[in-house]
């Protein structure tokens, strides 16, 4: 922690108090309570529920688009509602971009998983990931989105 500041330098406190925190997070906390609260008030097994549920339909609706590759599972069965996706030889990030101006937010990349995508030889994935706030029409915005990227690419 610091000892004394100026605008022209500032001094630590000798240890072990220069490693002491500082300000707790307490709006933090108290989010993460709300958060708890509302999570706690619907339910978790109806929040799995419906996770499942939007994850099974995406993986039926994503299996439609002509060359696109589902990275993992290829069910909703033993998966997140994450489902990381190619699309031929349209690189993830074009896709990406081709969807965001669609308004459809992905992530593209390697996803913290670069040695998998070397190992499987493909540049990156795109992918999208659903939660209780996502619905079907989500979904299918999504589909029809990448019918878009398909025929901007030809």
């Amino acid at each position: 922690m610091i000892e004394t500041v100026s605008m022209s330098s500032s001094t630590y406190a000798p240890a072990p108090h220069k490693f002491e925190a500082g300000t707790p997070p307490i709006a933090q906390a108290v989010g993460l309570g709300a958060a708890i609260d509302y999570l706690s008030a619907i339910g978790m097994d109806r929040i799995l529920a419906h996770e499942h549920a939007i994850t099974e339909y995406a993986v039926k609706r994503l299996t439609e688009v002509p060359d696109l590759r589902i990275i993992g599972p290829a069910t909703a069965e033993d998966r997140g509602a994450a489902i990381s996706f190619t699309l031929g030889d349209i690189h993830p990030h074009d896709v990406g971009q081709v969807l965001d101006e669609q308004g459809i937010a992905v992530r593209v990349g390697h996803h913290c998983a670069r040695p998998v995508c070397l190992r499987y030889g493909i540049p990156a994935t795109t992918r999208a990931s659903f939660y209780l706030y996502s619905t079907t029409a989500e979904v299918d915005a999504l589909v029809d989105g990448l019918e878009h990227v398909r025929n901007f690419f030809g």
